[in-house]
């Protein structure tokens, strides 16, 4: 049903703008712009000036623009939150009969509601590192499982789709390999982000090179994955556009595009480390990992999708 692809695609694009969007927030500082959850300095509509503070907010804690900053994204992951409720109603009401449809689609709004829930412990816990990473990782599971149920409807609809490609069988593994160093190198950085974020809050005057050498084994890691990730996407290219029969333009496509991703990933890399930790493109870094990471997916269900119609 063509309505209900268009919800799926529409909540994929605002997760993906909404990631971008808590990265901006947190770049502004603006994470603990509101000290409370749901509300906002205790008002469902944030103070505009100090008149509105209740009598117990310390008005030095203050801040109007971090506090609607803050606010704004909150109200943008709510709009995220019924784009993808109205994506799980119109699935179920028409695909509840297909379990890879109705399960990806109840599992991706069981963890929107736990990403609720986990934006409250982010304030309780006054942005703890680990409970960000947890939040972006919640997030990109949520990506992967809406591009998973909105490209089986397509093939649904599209039955001739990978008809006449044949890929190689051994694809699997590196798709899956893929997938889970993408995760493991996202998850990474966002710790290295917080780690720089820390250090350089107790130390503002400390140059850039100095922080990442404090980092010590993450930033090693780090690079290590890189580089596997570098490999992988080769490989997967390979596979895809040189040792197939009848590759469809999707898969050409993703492959190329991946590949070129991760080229600009590797010069924002050593931006990052040779010339200055500037927060901005440590957010685009990290966004564009995103982007690949749901590229995979949708190759993965791609070459599935030709594996069934091929056998």
């Amino acid at each position: 049903m063509q309505l209900f692809r268009t919800f799926a695609i529409l909540s994929t694009a605002l997760t993906y703008l909404l990631i971008f969007i808590g990265g901006m927030v947190r770049v502004a500082g603006a994470g603990m712009g509101c000290p409370d959850w749901p509300k906002c300095f205790g008002r469902w509509i944030p103070p505009t000036s100090l008149d509105q503070l209740p009598e117990h907010i310390d008005p030095a804690k203050f801040n109007m623009v971090l506090a609607w900053i803050e606010y704004c994204n909150r109200l943008f992951g709510a709009l995220v939150g019924l784009t993808i409720a109205i994506t799980l109603y119109l699935g179920l009401k028409h695909y509840s009969h297909l379990p890879r449809i109705k399960w990806p689609l109840i599992s991706a709004f069981s963890l929107t509601l736990f990403e609720g829930w986990l934006g409250s412990v982010l304030v309780d816990t006054v942005l703890n590192p680990l409970t960000i990473t947890l939040h972006l990782f919640f997030a990109l599971i949520i990506v992967m499982l809406l591009l998973y149920a909105s490209q089986e409807v397509y093939y649904l609809e599209n039955p001739d789709a990978e008809k006449n490609s044949d890929y190689p069988s051994n694809m699997q593994l590196l798709f899956g390999l893929m997938a889970v160093a993408l995760l493991a190198e996202v998850v990474l950085g966002t710790e290295i982000r917080g780690g720089l974020e820390m250090i350089r809050k107790e130390n503002p005057m400390v140059e850039s090179q100095f922080l990442l050498d404090m980092l010590g084994p993450f930033k090693y890691a780090h690079s290590i994955l890189g580089l596997l990730i570098t490999i992988l996407s080769i490989f997967i290219w390979h596979g895809s556009v040189k040792r197939s029969l009848n590759p469809s333009s999707l898969m050409v496509q993703t492959s190329t595009t991946i590949v070129l991703l991760i080229l600009l990933q590797i010069v924002l890399g050593e931006i990052l480390v040779f010339l200055k930790v500037i927060p901005l493109i440590q957010l685009f870094h990290l966004w564009i990992a995103s982007w690949i990471l749901g590229l995979v997916s949708i190759q993965y269900v791609a070459w599935q999708r030709s594996r069934v119609t091929y056998e």
